[in-house]
């Protein structure tokens, strides 16, 4: 049985190893890479918090004529469940206008955080609008991303980004709560 950890008030064990993320990650990233031309007008825009891990090692495999940015919008707080309701906290400063827009996440959840971005990025002119995220939760609101590493049941997890109030970030290792 995998080791547990504590944290804060809440007992998570192993997902996904440390190898098995590596693979995850080199799948997502081999998947955009062999898809998106990189040397016309691609805007990458990660999402803070949890998306930088991925956006970083997606950014960083593409061509020097990529542009990055970032947003914060949220949904989650401290809770273990979305509120339903997605708050723009930091906008890009990019003209996306006529621009292919790649945001990049850590995970789709209830699909209303990259459903809320989708439109946003749409009103802001951009020319395409596209979605990847390391993992994605199968739901009703927003169909498959076109990139992600892992579908993945209904279960909260923890790791490479993804956190529990603000806690466990930074493990290289995926975790589920128990």
């Amino acid at each position: 049985m995998p080791d547990e950890i504590k944290i804060k008030d809440r007992i998570f064990t192993e997902l996904f190893s440390e190898e098995k993320l590596e693979e995850l990650i080199s799948t997502c990233v081999f998947r955009v890479r062999s898809t998106i031309d990189a040397t016309k007008d691609l805007v990458v825009i990660g999402v803070l918090n949890g998306g930088i891990p991925l956006c970083n090692d997606i950014a960083f495999s593409l061509s020097e004529n990529v542009i990055v940015d970032y947003v914060k919008a949220v949904s989650y707080g401290d809770s273990l469940r979305s509120s339903g309701e997605v708050k723009l906290l930091l906008d890009s400063v990019t003209d996306v206008s006529g621009k292919a827009v790649l945001i990049v996440d850590d995970i789709i959840d209830s699909g209303r955080t990259v459903s809320f971005l989708k439109d946003h990025f749409t009103a802001k002119g951009a020319q395409k609008v596209m979605i990847c995220s390391l993992f994605y939760k199968r739901n009703a609101l927003f169909p498959e991303p076109d990139f992600f590493g892992a579908e993945i049941e209904d279960q909260f997890i923890v790791g490479y980004g993804l956190d529990y109030a603000g806690k466990g970030r930074n493990l290289r290792k995926i975790l589920k709560l128990k």
